[in-house]
C-alpha cells in the first residue's frame, strides 16, 4: 500500500488513488503461497463478491460502481504474465498495481527494475529496498502495522 500511495503521488494520477487502493487492498488476498500463481487476482475477485462489506468500505473511500471494471481488469491481470497493451483504457491501473506489488519484491529478494511499467516505480527501487531493510521485522503486525510503516516510509521519502 506504501508504494502504491507513492506512486500516485510520483505520477501525479491521483484520480487513480481510491481504485488503486481497492485493488491493493484485494489484489492478494486469495493468494496462499508467495510462488508463481497466474490466478490468485481472478480468485481475490470471486472471494471479493461473496463479502458485501468490502464494497462498502470501498465505498466510504471513494469507490463508486463504475470503478469496479478497472478494479478487476487490473486485479485479475497483476499477476499474468501477459501485459495488457498500453492503448487498453485499464492500462494505467494495472500498471500502478502491478509496479506496486513489483516493488514489493524486495521482501522476497527477487525485485527486477526491468519489469517495472513506469519510470517513476523504477526510481523508487531504492527506496523500496531501504524501506523494507529498516522495517522488516521491526514493526509488529496488527491494526497499527500500516499507520507505522507509513510513518517510517515518511522518514525515507523516494
Amino acid at each position: 500500500m506504501v508504494h502504491a500511495f507513492h506512486l500516485i503521488a510520483a505520477t501525479n494520477w491521483i484520480e487513480e488513488a481510491s481504485r488503486l487502493w481497492a485493488a491493493v487492498y484485494l489484489h492478494d488476498i486469495a493468494r496462499t503461497h508467495d510462488g508463481r500463481c497466474y490466478r490468485h487476482g481472478s480468485d481475490a475477485m470471486t472471494k471479493f463478491e461473496s463479502r458485501p462489506e468490502l464494497r462498502q468500505l470501498f465505498a466510504q473511500g471513494g469507490v463508486v460502481e463504475s470503478d469496479y471494471a478497472l478494479i478487476r481488469t487490473a486485479v485479475v491481470h497483476h499477476c499474468q504474465p501477459t501485459e495488457l497493451d498500453h492503448a487498453h483504457p485499464h492500462w494505467r491501473l494495472t500498471s500502478l498495481l502491478k509496479d506496486a506489488d513489483g516493488l514489493d519484491r524486495v521482501r522476497l529478494g527477487d525485485l527486477d527494475a526491468r519489469y517495472l511499467r513506469n519510470p517513476e516505480a523504477i526510481q523508487m527501487v531504492d527506496f523500496a529496498e531501504r524501506l523494507f531493510n529498516e522495517t522488516d521485522r521491526k514493526i509488529p503486525v496488527g491494526v497499527e502495522h500500516f499507520s507505522q510503516l507509513w510513518s517510517w516510509a515518511e522518514r525515507i521519502v523516494p
